[in-house]
């Protein structure tokens, strides 16, 4: 990265930081209750997240576009018109508070004998990631809830951090790799000074194994993790795409059907070991707030010989399904996964046709670099690999 992107990247563990240390310093009452804020049915877990980034990054470069599910009606009218990467200004995806469903249930549970205490304190004083694990699914540090940012430059994927709320880690993608790294007490000030140096000098590289290291079988490839959710069209989207065969059930290999967005490349890393086979991830006709993430961890995690550890595939289906009169899958033609004379970008200045740009949806898959099983099935149907893309 060059030296303002690094900037730019302090700036983003900044906000989660503190995004996060406010959520700590809120009480069961302020955290569950309804507010007026952003489009209308959300929860003090959501707000208070979103209204600390908004100000850190605004605070730091007013002119930056921050891409919210609640502000992107506001990022619209800044928002770029020419195609061209290099006239495309910074641009920031952030997910505040993703697994908000989930996260709501365990704070009831964690404060239903307390809801004026300071949730930090709450858990601080009990096996909190015990506690999410036995509510919802292990590892905490891939399953439970986390705020994030992306950052993209003049059509590039720049870095992602990711911030877990109940683990209290921070997780940076960036050309440095990808690193993990624990922050102190909630109500330590030293967590306001971590830096990108911090993560990489400090925290933990995280390694994302191969098929072959892990020596997967040819069925353990095939698990996998992608929201299928309680809405019917997830699952009839997911089917369509026909990745397993017109005749087998699309649970039979799902290793969890409700995971977080994103995090979810980290079932793809060590983390994951112990806890069962995840041979690739799915955005199955998600928003672009749930897999813009992803991208960072595909551009930067490695091998253990330093090779590129995974690899991208957009999935295009010839009849695809809406959700909310968006496209849940895109062709060639709707991608913002670009190609002009010979060069390869992300081009955001397609989103500007959608009313809410966060609203974007897209099926893609992510998988081990070496995952035979999946990416020969993905290359029969001629899903578009756009690994070298961003």
């Amino acid at each position: 990265m060059q030296g303002i992107e690094r900037t730019y990247c302090n700036i983003c563990i900044n906000a989660l930081v503190g995004a996060w240390r406010q959520m700590m310093e809120t009480n069961g009452n302020e955290a569950l209750q309804q507010v007026p804020y952003g489009k209308g049915d959300t929860l003090g877990l959501d707000a208070i997240p979103e209204i600390t980034i908004a100000r850190r990054i605004g605070n730091f470069d007013q002119h930056a576009i921050l891409i919210t599910e609640e502000l992107d009606d506001q990022a619209i009218r800044r928002w770029p018109t020419d195609a061209d990467p290099i006239k495309q200004p910074l641009m920031f995806f952030c997910d505040p508070t993703d697994g908000s469903a989930p996260f709501k249930k365990f704070l009831e549970e964690l404060t239903k004998t307390d809801r004026a205490a300071k949730i930090g304190h709450l858990l601080e004083a009990c096996n909190s990631e015990g506690m999410w694990e036995e509510m919802f699914k292990a590892p905490a540090s891939i399953t439970a809830p986390t705020t994030s940012i992306t950052c993209v430059r003049k059509g590039e994927i720049v870095f992602s951090v990711i911030l877990g709320y109940i683990c209290g880690t921070v997780c940076v993608a960036s050309d440095n790799g990808v690193y993990r790294y624990k922050l102190k007490s909630f109500c330590d000030p030293q967590n306001e000074e971590v830096t990108l140096a911090d993560v990489t000098h400090r925290g933990q590289r995280l390694h994302f194994p191969s098929v072959r290291e892990l020596k997967y079988s040819p069925d353990d490839c095939r698990w996998f993790a992608t929201f299928l959710g309680k809405n019917e069209v997830y699952l009839k989207n997911f089917r369509d795409s026909k990745l397993f065969g017109e005749a087998e059930k699309a649970d039979r290999f799902v290793h969890y059907r409700e995971p977080p967005g994103p995090p979810r490349p980290l079932f793809l890393s060590e983390l994951q070991n112990g806890h069962g086979p995840v041979g690739f991830i799915l955005a199955n006709g998600e928003k672009i707030g749930e897999w813009m993430h992803w991208l960072a961890f595909v551009k930067y995690a490695k091998d253990g010989d330093e090779s590129q550890a995974l690899r991208a595939f957009e999935v295009a289906l010839e009849r695809p399904w809406t959700k909310e009169g968006v496209l849940m899958s895109t062709s060639e033609a709707y991608s913002i996964f670009c190609r002009s004379e010979g060069k390869t970008y992300l081009d955001i200045s397609r989103l500007r046709n959608f009313p809410r740009p966060s609203q974007f949806r897209c099926m893609l898959v992510v998988t081990r670099h070496d995952n035979e099983r999946v990416i020969q099935v993905l290359q029969q149907h001629q899903c578009r690999e756009v690994t070298n893309f961003f």
